[in-house]
């Protein structure tokens, strides 16, 4: 060992210190380290896995907030669809109600002035038939009595045809005046039916045209002059 230069006494000396130290080291301190590295492995583990778990706890939170919204949105949209739907609805509810309230008014003002244009035939019927009695005066050359006026006057207006005996048990009776109630009946009895609407047209000129169903019977003057002009030409 002196011809190599190595001291052979310091040499174990040296080798008994590092064996020491190894000891030492093994026995305390390497365990001491080993078991801060595992805690510290154990600490990123637990942080990493903390970590994955927040991750998947905000990706979680993302899916549900994305879903919330989702939801939000189409609950929105159908109450806003809802909404448009009653509204629409509510407009054709509206416009059907002035539609109504329209025709009634219409229906209203046609009576009415159906009911004034009677009234006022009625009030100047006596007014027609005395200038029908000066007319049938001047026409005939003699003057007539009252009641022989009043009956020719009567059955122009008034005269029902003989088809309509038995025509139907539901009748539309128009005239061209008004009818009295007393005239109203004596149609009612020769008819046979009690079920009868009365209607006034003037156009018609005189007499009267009974219709049931789509059964027509004509004798009105207006009817007697269309034949008469047929028949001229």
């Amino acid at each position: 060992m002196d011809k190599l230069g190595i001291n052979l006494g310091f040499f174990l000396f040296q080798l008994f210190n590092f064996g020491i130290l190894f000891f030492v080291l093994a026995r305390f301190v390497w365990p001491r380290v080993l078991d801060m590295l595992d805690e510290r492995a154990e600490r990123i583990a637990k942080g990493l896995e903390d970590a994955r778990a927040a991750q998947e706890a905000r990706e979680d939170a993302q899916r549900e907030r994305d879903k919330l919204l989702s939801q939000a949105r189409t609950e929105g949209q159908k109450y806003i669809d809802e909404a448009r739907q009653r509204g629409a609805e509510q407009v054709q509810l509206m416009l059907r109600e002035a539609s109504r309230q329209a025709d009634e008014h219409r229906a209203q003002s046609r009576i009415q002035a159906e009911e004034d244009r009677n009234r006022v035939l009625a009030d100047t019927r006596e007014q027609i038939v005395s200038l029908a009695m000066a007319a049938a005066e001047q026409l005939v050359g003699e003057v007539l009595d009252e009641e022989r006026q009043r009956a020719i006057i009567k059955r122009f207006f008034t005269d029902v045809p003989a088809a309509a005996k038995g025509l139907g048990k539901r009748i539309e009776v128009v005239s061209a005046l008004p009818l009295t109630d007393d005239e109203q009946a004596a149609i009612k009895t020769i008819s046979g039916t009690d079920e009868i609407t009365f209607k006034v047209n003037p156009d018609i000129l005189g007499g009267l045209i009974l219709r049931s169903g789509d059964k027509v019977v004509d004798g009105s003057v207006r009817g007697d002059l269309t034949a008469l002009s047929v028949r001229i030409h």
